[in-house]
């Protein structure tokens, strides 16, 4: 039966797949969005998807295996051939096997991570042994994915919400799950341990981190089962309905819920019908209900909540208004908005500009050009990027370099500049050891890096050897 993503994220089934090395196939749906991913013995063997953008061309590319022009042909070389892309290109000596080998690998990761993503949806698992030819099955390690997707986390309030009154209990780190955790991780999971019996938030401030950085690492931990959560009384600044409120919260950011639907009501309903349900919801989802609750993020959401609760009724009970919304919609009146291709360009421009003051070491008025660049195409790892290097050179915003330059690496992990910029962030904190990782990451994706090399020689002492790219994945197939 499928579970409905809102109130059973993906990463959840990967974990159990994880913890009982699991047979069978999971189908992620969503709208225009499907994927399937398949597993023997815990490990992700094969994966597909219907979006254009997770293709193999479209990988072939990101990654610079192939350049634009042959990018641009792939239609035409797969016309009326009958045999697989990947196939065609080794065949027309465009690939090699081993580059090939690799940008499939880097597709099935990139399938899967995409995954932890997801808001909405749905998600089934088929408990059987998948029928893949062996020679199309790659045996990508679980827990590496698991590592790389939790950082792209839709929906870390689930979770953080899930666990926020229990306690934290430890378990030994498995040697396949300690080579997928950086130094970082391994020390902070270390620094856990003399806490079993303390709350996370006591934690927190026992550690003297950051909750954002905390929940990350917890979610981690608990997605690769090494780190599970005792029952505690529920205190009384607990209530029941927190539950619900960010459910109703990402079915409406998703606009997966109309009016009718948020309030329980027919659209034939009547006037004292409509009114009554609200003054019961409204009573129900109150923000203050929780203005004690620990998160302050769970009392945005309540908030955003019952304000739509208060927009239905408001809509609903007017006979105009609602007349409106039954044949079209209702929107309230709002100036008019640029076209996305507009937005687009503008933040282009923006960006052409405060490159221009990054090469002027005019950091300041960059970073500010930057911040609205990315607020009108906030998916472009290259601003993010930049901005992140801007906001390294004024010391009271490395905090904000370290989060643009994160986000600009889950954007694009096949760039090696964004890797690169993090370690010489992390070497001005004198973070010798995370800065040394990053510049790893970055040589291991392009060994050529000239900076990464010359950084991580600082480091060490001496040149680092090269690696083959295909490394990032493990061993080749023999």
């Amino acid at each position: 039966m499928p579970h409905q993503i809102v109130q059973y994220p993906v990463p959840v089934i990967l974990k159990k797949i994880l913890k009982d090395k699991a047979d069978g196939e999971l189908i992620v749906g969503g709208k225009n969005l499907k994927k399937n991913l398949f597993f023997i013995a815990g490990d992700l063997i094969y994966a597909k998807t219907n979006l254009l953008e997770e293709r193999l061309g479209e990988i072939l590319f990101k990654i610079g295996k192939i350049n634009r022009a042959q990018f641009l042909n792939i239609n035409q070389l797969i016309k009326n051939n009958g045999k697989r892309l990947g196939k065609i290109l080794v065949q027309k000596e465009i690939l090699n096997q081993r580059d090939l080998f690799f940008a499939l690998v880097y597709q099935c990761r990139s399938i899967a991570t995409s995954t932890f993503t997801l808001i909405s949806g749905e998600w089934d698992f088929i408990n059987k042994t998948p029928d893949i030819p062996e020679d199309s099955r790659f045996n990508v390690g679980l827990p590496g994915v698991i590592t790389e997707g939790a950082n792209k986390i839709g929906n870390i309030s689930y979770f953080r919400t899930k666990f926020y009154n229990k306690l934290p209990r430890l378990s030994p780190i498995p040697e396949s799950i300690h080579e997928v955790l950086s130094t970082y991780e391994i020390n902070f999971y270390k620094n856990l341990q003399p806490f079993k019996n303390l709350s996370s938030e006591q934690i927190i401030a026992k550690l003297k981190i950051s909750k954002e950085i905390f929940w990350k690492k917890i979610v981690l931990f608990y997605l690769l089962n090494i780190i599970d959560f005792a029952d505690v009384t529920v205190d009384k600044y607990y209530d029941k309905n927190i539950e619900e409120i960010i459910a109703l919260y990402e079915q409406l950011k998703a606009n997966r819920m109309d009016y009718y639907a948020l309030l329980g009501i027919k659209n034939t309903a009547a006037f004292n019908e409509i009114k009554n349900t609200y003054f019961n919801l409204a009573k129900k989802y109150h923000p203050d209900r929780i203005s004690t609750a620990p998160d302050p993020e769970i009392k945005e959401k309540a908030n955003f909540v019952f304000a739509e609760i208060n927009k239905a009724y408001e809509t609903l009970s007017n006979s105009h208004k609602k007349g409106k919304y039954d044949t079209k919609g209702y929107k309230e009146a709002s100036p008019q908005e640029n076209s996305h291709e507009n937005l687009v360009e503008k933040a282009r421009q923006m960006y052409l500009k405060a490159k221009a003051l990054y090469n002027q070491k005019k950091y300041w008025e960059a970073s500010s050009t930057l911040d609205e660049a990315v607020s009108l195409d906030p998916r472009k790892a290259s601003y993010l990027l930049l901005l992140g290097m801007c906001q390294m050179n004024q010391p009271s915003l490395k905090r904000m370099a370290a989060n643009n330059l994160q986000k600009a690496i889950d954007l694009e992990p096949w760039n090696a500049e964004a890797f690169t910029a993090m370690g010489i962030l992390f070497i001005s904190e004198n973070q010798v050891k995370r800065a040394e990782g990053f510049f790893r990451k970055a040589l291991a994706i392009n060994p050529d890096h000239a900076l990464a090399r010359k950084k991580l020689a600082e480091i060490t002492g001496k040149e680092p050897k090269k690696k083959s790219k295909f490394s990032l994945f493990g061993k080749s197939k023999k």
